[in-house]
């Protein structure tokens, strides 16, 4: 039989747990090597990792990406493969090719559809590279919209970029109701050139716009990407406090 508080008390209520790390590593590992190892060596605080070798496969395998790729996966860290639709203008064969190059050069069979459309009239586009690359293997397919598309997408897709953006844009950011009909797993928010005494307010303000993945970073310019939020992994780092 539970117990009954006393009078005047309430039980205990758990914080919300702070939101999945998806995390797009757009450096190459001869740069960085410590990035990917630490990477693996924080594997419970990732929900995936976004691989992208040359703003996609490249065309040709990479040797310096196959060991750590195998060390991510040793850690149980999940993977998608980057992969740039141009909002469903390149041809499916083509982007079907190139997530069959991460499939097939380093066992990355998960793919992440980047610049993904989000108009009613791309939709069957997508289902279909969704379609066929489940049936090649993927565990996850992610829309990376960067916005918020059309409702359909969220039935072909597990996870759905629908925020990418500067902090300033994403204190404006205007959620749609009908997200609050699906789980917050289904949503995914990157935030760049946030100020690092201010990661605690992004990861607070995902919690409330139902994000249950995030990813927030200081750096910006051109490839916000191209390293890890100030102070890493590390306890004491911002994002890891907030």
């Amino acid at each position: 039989m539970a117990r009954i508080p006393a009078e005047g008390t309430r039980p205990a209520v758990p914080p919300p747990a702070p939101p999945g790390l998806v995390i797009p590593a757009y450096f190459h590992p001869v740069a960085r090597p410590g990035l990917w190892e630490s990477l693996a060596g924080h594997a419970p605080q990732v929900r995936l990792v976004i691989l992208n070798v040359a703003s996609g496969p490249g065309d040709a395998p990479d040797p310096a990406f196959v060991p750590v790729v195998e060390r991510l996966r040793a850690a149980g860290v999940a993977m998608a493969g980057y992969v740039d639709t141009n909002y469903g203008r390149r041809p499916r064969r083509q982007v079907l090719a190139e997530a069959g190059r991460y499939r097939d050069w380093y066992g990355v069979a998960s793919v992440c559809f980047d610049r993904a459309a989000g108009t009613p009239g791309r939709l069957r586009h997508y289902a279909a590279l969704a379609d066929r690359s489940r049936a090649n293997g993927a565990e996850v397919v992610f829309f990376n919209h960067g916005t918020h598309p059309h409702p359909g997408y969220a039935e072909h897709a597990d996870l759905l970029g629908t925020f990418e953006g500067c902090w300033q844009a994403y204190l404006r950011l205007a959620v749609p109701h009908w997200t609050r009909s699906l789980p917050a797993s289904k949503f995914y928010h990157v935030v760049y050139s946030v100020p690092p005494p201010f990661f605690g307010g992004a990861f607070l303000l995902s919690r409330r716009r139902h994000a249950g993945s995030m990813y927030i970073t200081d750096n910006g310019g051109s490839n916000p990407y191209d390293r890890l939020p100030a102070g890493g992994f590390e306890p004491e780092a911002p994002w890891m406090r907030a």
